[in-house]
């Protein structure tokens, strides 16, 4: 049965939207995923609301690389500062739902089609949609991950382009550029309370709940009024209180359109139509400080297929309708995707999501020699599909120790030469995970320490103190390290220095912290 925007978020409670979004939406999924918050959201319900200061912290940077090879900024918050966004959240679930609804209730479709909700496979309900097609494809979903933004269900969603469809003639397309890192966090304020309301001296001063959320927004990204993090998952739910005010009014203009978090798609009768659509859009979103990205603007003839034309090349290709591939097919049809690629500007995401295709189906051992070997090759060029490597590679196919790690010595080298922190962090995470050691003469410290990055120096932590032992030198060395970042407040680098330092050299919260015994690490890390 089809359920609304606002009647699929009235399904969450309160509780429920702060454990989902502090438990399990702290760290980004395009992460290695060798990081929790489980046990510091447990933390979190026993201490006296006087733990959580209320400062302006900074967050953990960590690039991730986009199917283009151009690198993502993602960010881990400071917890203190991110379990008060959450808290507010929480304390205001009535409210949101509220404004959701007075946003949204006049439609007669969904608008936003990615958005938190409750599955019916787990509880998970949000996971980056559109803005990583790869990461969506290759994800491992946690049964007891509460979000999952990904998901959908017709019989529940629907779908309006199918109806739009009927009597359009043009395809206007557009997204928001920068949509989180453009964000004016005042911009939250006027969505719910009017820009006129809400720029009024007196009523910025007054005390009430998105004033807060205003305020702890910043603190979570180093006091700055421009931009939300992208990472966290509490994130992906502020911009919507924006962008559904921004649905309201171009619904009001009669526009039959649908948003995929910041990418718009309207269908419309002429090309008059659709040029006007996209000047409401841009002029609307201004009013919140948003630009349309110039480059992915275009206005199309109907019809049009409904995916991309590689995807449907792939989805016609013969091999989809093989249940075993042999050696010879394999190769036919990897070169089918490098063709593909080639002809699609280098957009990873082809490779991917043609790997996603085949390794759902049974293969000869030469067969998967060649995939592993050939996307061991790839992943070097195209530092994008690292993502697919252990769920699509070596837990499918069960991929022998040894492969993993000639792939992980690669992976360790290349990145390390050419700052790739991406690559660097996930060859120490297989090496980790699957028990092998590197084939370098030096610590890790020593290897990867100058790449300055956080997430690299706490996973060659972790590697040294296993490889060395706790009481080892090397160990002592990283504990001068993270001392210095930690005395020169480099917060950037919360997490290595949080994880690393002793209770007793450590202050307030992290002290308190740490004395309880709370760590970051998935158990199989915290070695």
């Amino acid at each position: 049965m089809f359920k609304s925007y606002y009647q699929q978020h009235q399904l969450l409670s309160s509780d429920e939207v702060y454990a989902g979004l502090l438990s399990y939406g702290m760290f980004s999924d395009n992460l290695p995923p060798f990081l929790q918050s489980i046990d510091f959201f447990g933390w979190c319900k026993k201490q006296k609301e006087t733990t959580f200061q209320k400062e302006e912290t900074t967050p953990v940077y960590y690039e991730s690389i986009r199917n283009i090879n151009i690198p993502r900024i993602l960010t881990i918050p400071n917890p203190i500062a991110y379990r008060n966004l959450c808290f507010n959240l929480k304390n205001n679930w009535s409210d949101i739902l509220l404004h959701f609804q007075t946003n949204t209730d006049s439609h007669d479709w969904k608008v936003s089609r990615i958005h938190i909700r409750k599955t019916k496979e787990n509880k998970k309900i949000l996971v980056m949609g559109k803005y990583d097609t790869l990461r969506v494809i290759n994800r491992r979903i946690d049964k007891e991950q509460l979000f999952d933004m990904g998901y959908s269900d017709y019989e529940e969603d629907d779908d309006p382009l199918l109806k739009f469809k009927i009597g359009a003639r043009f395809q206007a397309h557009a997204d928001i550029s920068n949509c989180f890192g453009s964000i004016y966090t005042h911009s939250l304020t006027w969505a719910i309370a009017g820009k006129a309301n809400a720029k009024v001296k007196a009523n910025r001063k007054k005390k009430n709940w998105y004033n807060d959320l205003d305020s702890l927004l910043m603190n979570t990204n180093n006091g700055e009024t421009h931009g939300i993090l992208i990472g966290a998952h509490a994130y992906n739910l502020v911009s919507e209180i924006v962008l559904v005010v921004v649905d309201y009014y171009l619904v009001k203009r009669g526009y039959k359109f649908i948003r995929h978090i910041d990418d718009y798609i309207c269908l419309t009768e002429n090309y008059e139509t659709a040029e006007n659509f996209l000047a409401d859009l841009s002029s609307e979103l201004r009013k919140y400080g948003l630009i349309l990205n110039g480059k992915k603007v275009s206005i199309k003839d109907l019809p049009a297929t409904r995916n991309s034309s590689w995807i449907v090349d792939i989805s016609n290709h013969p091999v989809s309708l093989l249940n075993y591939l042999n050696y010879s097919v394999m190769v036919s049809y990897l070169d089918f995707l490098l063709s593909l690629l080639n002809k699609n500007d280098d957009d990873a995401t082809i490779l991917n999501y043609g790997i996603k295709v085949i390794t759902s189906k049974q293969a000869s051992k030469n067969a998967i020699d060649y995939l592993v070997n050939t996307v061991h090759h790839l992943v070097i060029l195209y530092p994008y599909l690292v993502g697919v490597l252990e769920n699509q590679l070596f837990e499918r196919y069960k991929v022998k120790t040894s492969t993993i790690k000639s792939i992980a010595d690669n992976l360790l080298v290349y990145g390390a030469k050419r700052n790739s922190y991406e690559l660097v962090a996930y060859s120490i995470y297989f090496s980790l995970k699957y028990d092998f050691e590197f084939d370098i003469n030096s610590t890790l410290l020593e290897k990867v320490g100058n790449l300055d990055d956080c997430l690299t120096l706490l996973l060659a932590y972790l590697y040294d103190k296993k490889k060395y032992g706790a009481r080892s030198n090397v160990i002592k060395q990283h504990k001068v390290v993270a001392e210095h970042l930690y005395n020169n407040n480099e917060d950037d680098y919360w997490l290595y220095y949080y994880e690393v330092l002793p209770a007793n050299k450590l202050q307030k919260y992290w002290s308190k912290m740490k004395k309880d015994k709370i760590s970051f690490l998935k158990p199989l890390f915290n070695i």
